[in-house]
């Protein structure tokens, strides 16, 4: 197993037109119920869709020849309001930072791009992803029933969670030490 990757060796880029194959690996070794490659270029075509891949150095190579995508996220906005869609990091990279990284850099861009406030959706029984949204300031605003499907054929409930992105640079527990490459992006 790998060592813990500093909070500075994450690397946050936009996600470009060449990296469709590498978010749909990604999003099949995050998810049960992986998002087609079609999926994908779909989210990211809609106006104010865009995701955001997270990178570790993983050692033994020189340079950006080392970077690994560990992780990514999709979001987009509209008018003043935005949505996170998807975010996911690969198993062996959990719990290292990665997730805050990349949910703090979605609020920021969120935020720069105009929006006022963040919402999501998270399974009841991902406590995991939950206590990362109450850390970033997340709340609760409501529930959707049987949401979310699972490969079993089960149905789990979501809660729906809002966050208000003004303010958002002076939130201590989520400050991220992460490099980014984000530009100002659309």
């Amino acid at each position: 197993m790998l060592g813990l990757p500093r909070p500075s060796s994450i690397s946050i880029r936009n996600i470009g037109p060449f990296d469709l194959g590498r978010l749909a690996r990604l999003h099949r070794n995050c998810f049960e119920e992986a998002w087609s490659r079609a999926d994908l270029a779909h989210l990211l075509a809609i106006p104010g869709g865009f995701g955001l891949i997270a990178r570790v150095y993983d050692g033994g190579l020189a340079g950006l020849d080392g970077m690994r995508g560990v992780g990514f996220a999709l979001c987009r906005v509209v008018r003043d309001e935005s949505e996170l869609l998807s975010i996911g990091v690969m198993p062996a990279y959990r719990k290292r930072g990665v997730a805050r990284a990349l949910l703090r850099a979605s609020m920021d861009r969120c935020l720069r791009n105009g929006a006022d406030n963040m919402f999501l959706e998270v399974a009841v029984d991902n406590p995991a992803a939950q206590q990362l949204y109450d850390e970033a300031g997340f709340e609760r605003v409501g529930s959707r029933p049987d949401y979310y499907q699972r490969a079993d054929g089960s149905r789990v409930t979501a809660y729906t969670m809002r966050s208000h992105l003004v303010g958002l640079a002076g939130r201590r527990d989520m400050h991220v030490q992460a490099g980014t490459d984000l530009g100002s992006g659309g």
